[in-house]
């Protein structure tokens, strides 16, 4: 596999059924000057996400992004990869969402598996697990474009 973040971008993309947005607009932030920001992915229309493998103050840094994305629910992927300590890092970044995002409305996981030692099956739980957490529909998802 080797990249890690295509890894979490897979892992994402399987636990939504294919019910992400990862480019244009839906992925867009507008911060008033320059080029608009990317994050990488949107579910449902509702749910803005970021899967980050950095280091903490770069992963502090996408938490940004995902308080300033339209979307009114945020879910933060985490790879086990440049953080010096993973679960610290993910208690930062649940503390900066709680101070401008009500906790029922985003979650920050700690996927298992990287790019290079993939733990596919429990990744895709864990993230399935935060997005139905969120309102999202597993059972019911489709495609966008098509069919489960």
């Amino acid at each position: 596999m080797g990249s890690h973040d295509d890894y979490g971008k897979q892992v994402l993309r399987s636990a939504s059924r294919g019910m992400v947005e990862d480019w244009g607009p839906p992925v867009e932030i507008y911060y008033h000057a320059g080029h608009a920001a990317r994050i990488d992915g949107v579910v449902d229309r509702n749910i803005a996400v970021e899967v980050e493998s950095r280091v903490s103050k770069q992963v502090r840094g996408a938490v940004l992004d995902l308080l300033f994305h339209s979307c009114p629910k945020k879910l933060l992927i985490l790879l086990p990869v440049h953080m010096s300590d993973v679960q610290a890092t993910a208690a930062q970044c649940r503390y900066i969402l709680s101070r401008w995002v009500n906790p029922a409305d985003f979650r920050v996981v700690t996927l298992s598996g990287t790019g290079s030692a993939p733990e596919l099956d429990t990744d895709i739980v864990t993230v399935q697990n935060a997005l139905r957490e969120l309102g999202f529909s597993i059972d019911h998802a489709t495609t966008i474009g098509g069919s489960s």
